[in-house]
């Protein structure tokens, strides 16, 4: 029973003990928080991390949660996802992945930046990188789904991809492309074909250099061109 007895209070001791010692190593003069390291930021500011991240230098590194602060981040249009490790004594290391930017969509008079999973990153100001083309869905059509497709289809025809300003979406699966010379590209379903016989007449005659209004490529196997007045 005294057996008992004492090794119950040596266990309430330690307790205590232990207790005292994490209160006291996580007041603020330990471990204080001397250096934030933060890697990977492009469009987002340090300013902006710096407030979003909200912990003062000088604060005890064990106060500091990274899970807190990974979400803190998240939360910035910009950021895709974050890693966060405390370094003792004294270091915050911060990696930021961002989200890259691939086009602008047009919902009414607004523009969108999205990436190249056609998710909205943020709406377009006037700070913001001007990424072309601007795209416009069709009514009804799910937005990301298209973005995507465009993306990839001038993947792989990056000959007219740096060419292209706008894309405009028809119902039907039909697209309307328009250069940043201004020339009216009018697509069907068969855009892999149809650009491939652009590419053909743009080798041939740079029929994207001349003073070209619009180029319908809808007929299969022809182009049909309408030049400027």
């Amino acid at each position: 029973m005294l057996r008992s007895q004492i090794g119950f209070f040596l266990l309430i001791l330690l307790l205590t003990a232990m207790v005292a010692g994490w209160r006291e190593i996580n007041k603020p003069g330990w471990f204080p928080l001397q250096e934030m390291r933060v890697s990977g930021l492009v469009n987002t500011s340090v300013a902006q991390a710096t407030t979003a991240i909200g912990v003062e230098k000088g604060s005890n590194l064990l106060s500091v949660h990274p899970k807190t602060v990974q979400a803190r981040l998240e939360a910035l249009p910009w950021i895709r996802s974050v890693h966060v490790k405390r370094q003792f004594p004294s270091i915050l290391l911060i990696r930021v992945v961002e989200k890259s930017a691939v086009g602008m969509v047009r919902e009414g008079d607004r523009l969108f930046l999205v990436d190249e999973y056609g998710a909205t990153i943020k709406p377009m100001e006037k700070e913001d990188p001007l990424m072309l083309p601007i795209i416009v869905s069709a009514p009804g059509e799910e937005k990301a789904t298209q973005v995507v497709w465009l993306i990839n289809l001038l993947s792989k025809h990056t000959w007219l991809q740096g060419r292209i300003s706008e894309a405009v979406s028809a119902p039907g699966g039909r697209w309307i492309l328009y250069t940043k010379q201004g020339v009216k590209l009018l697509l069907s379903q068969r855009t892999d074909q149809e650009l491939e016989l652009l590419k053909r007449l743009q080798d041939q005659f740079a029929i994207l250099d001349r003073k070209v209004r619009q180029v319908e490529l809808r007929i299969p196997g022809k182009a049909m061109v309408r030049f400027a007045l």
